[in-house]
């Protein structure tokens, strides 16, 4: 089936791309006319606008019900060519987009909207004198490193009525038009506002044309990629970036005698295992307090190995096999040299618990290998992490009463731009502005009437 999706009203013919993951392949289309694209989501987004802002809620909730249930064939097709093009087991994907889709509900989308924007009505019109207007045309262009992970911004966009040009992820191309099939069954109107398709890294033609027609830009990439896209950007086109980040757990004293060494372990699997660690929001590493972090990683083991049963761990490509190897010799001949190292790892590549004496390197994350490094307090730990500060992201944080609230805030001063107790690294709810912004706030453009007659005899 096409990993691309063109509305009914792209008639021209287009240019055909494949794209390929070992034996597999799957084909899709790219406009050849991008200007008569463009004509055509100008005129999308004018009926999109016509469209209340609850309608929209409602249709996505709609399109949500039916994909969370796993059983729906279009989820299924969909998980199926995920875990062939990622390497993840179906379950890890499964769960992946259980996470994305539970998002998508009435409940989380109004709760999103209305903390962002006060009333979601604004979009609709005039409320109280003022009124939210959305970008003509987004275009977003996606990263694959966690499925199911375009439909945030792409409902984003749509919730504030922009039409979109969205570039699929290579790594992870499928779920995109899937879900725009579906919500085409359901509300037409919205799922003729977008066109999804792809181009290659070096086509500096389709990312000039696509960002001709662009009023807002959003690109998810490493730093190097989102780099060229910015340098791009015109001054009247709205940006927003989600680059390179980097997340790493803590855990108090106080915290681990209150939960157990075995419960904060489970926890910390949780977050090590999910999309085998290879999300931004996954953590690199996890300082704990010395009296309790050798007891935490012995019962880590177990708890990683659970995990691996409960959710298989998917396929390791062969470099990073080399380098997890690799890896896992280095720490061992560490662990000989020093009695506050040591290793824990089935004979396999299916997980690993490192016990480390330093914070470095930080290299050779994902992949489920979960790291514990021992610290006096967390004043320490948070000075270990301070020159990674740029990247900062989310941080899984095991404190109680009084430290929960000074340390959550250095670690906001610092950069963090999510803070979530251990074991919910990688479950972000959609109210989290994502990397510190307001993410459907900074889509609109506000518009007030003040010192008018009219509106204040009303």
């Amino acid at each position: 089936m096409t990993v691309s999706w063109m509305p009914d009203w792209v008639t021209h013919p287009g240019t055909s791309f494949t794209l390929r993951s070992g034996a597999h392949e799957w084909h899709g289309e790219r406009p050849a006319d991008w200007d008569g694209i463009g004509a055509g989501l100008r005129a999308a987004h004018e009926r999109l606008r016509e469209l209340p802002v609850r309608h929209v809620v409602a249709a996505f909730d709609e399109v949500a019900d039916r994909w969370a249930k796993r059983d729906f064939a279009p989820r299924r097709a969909v998980v199926r060519d995920a875990s062939l093009v990622t390497g993840m087991s179906e379950e890890t994907v499964d769960r992946a987009l259980d996470a994305e889709v539970g998002n998508l509900r009435a409940e989380s989308l109004l709760a999103a909207l209305t903390r962002e924007l006060g009333d979601p009505e604004v979009l609709d019109g005039f409320r109280g004198g003022t009124t939210a207007v959305g970008p003509g045309t987004t275009l977003a262009v996606f990263s694959g490193n966690v499925p199911g992970l375009p439909a945030r911004s792409l409902v984003r966009a749509l919730l504030v009525k922009s039409s979109l040009i969205a570039k699929v992820p290579a790594k992870e191309p499928h779920f995109t038009a899937a879900f725009l099939r579906t919500l085409h069954e359901v509300e037409p109107v919205l799922a003729d506002a977008v066109v999804a398709t792809y181009w290659d890294r070096d086509d500096e033609a389709a990312l000039t044309a696509a960002l001709a027609h662009a009023d807002a830009v959003v690109v998810y990439g490493g730093d190097e990629a989102c780099a060229a896209v910015r340098a791009r950007v015109q001054p009247h086109q709205l940006y927003e970036e989600h680059a390179h980040k980097f997340s790493f757990g803590l855990v108090s004293a106080e915290y681990a005698t209150r939960h157990g060494p075995a419960e904060v372990a489970r926890r910390i699997a949780a977050d090590s295992s999910d999309f085998d660690q290879h999300a931004c929001l996954s953590p690199q590493v996890y300082l704990v307090q010395a009296a309790h972090a050798r007891a935490v990683a012995r019962h880590l083991a177990d708890a990683m190995r659970r995990a691996a049963v409960d959710c298989p761990p998917g396929t390791v490509e062969a470099h990073d096999a080399i380098a997890l190897q690799h890896r896992r010799l280095v720490a061992e001949w560490r662990s000989a040299t020093s009695d506050t190292s040591e290793v824990w790892a089935p004979d396999g590549l299916e997980w690993t618990v490192l016990l480390d004496d330093s914070l470095l390197p930080l290299t050779g994350a994902g992949d489920r290998v979960a790291r514990i490094v021992p610290v006096p307090d967390l004043a320490a730990a948070v000075d270990l992490v301070r020159p990674y500060a740029r990247h900062l992201q989310n941080v899984g944080l095991g404190a109680v009463g009084e430290e929960l609230r000074r340390v959550g805030r250095e670690l906001a001063v610092l950069g963090a731009s999510r803070i979530c107790a251990p074991g919910a690294m990688t479950k972000p709810s959609m109210s989290w502005r994502h990397d510190g912004q307001p993410r459907i706030a900074g889509l609109v453009r506000w518009a007030d009437v003040e010192l008018h007659p009219e509106l204040e005899a009303d």
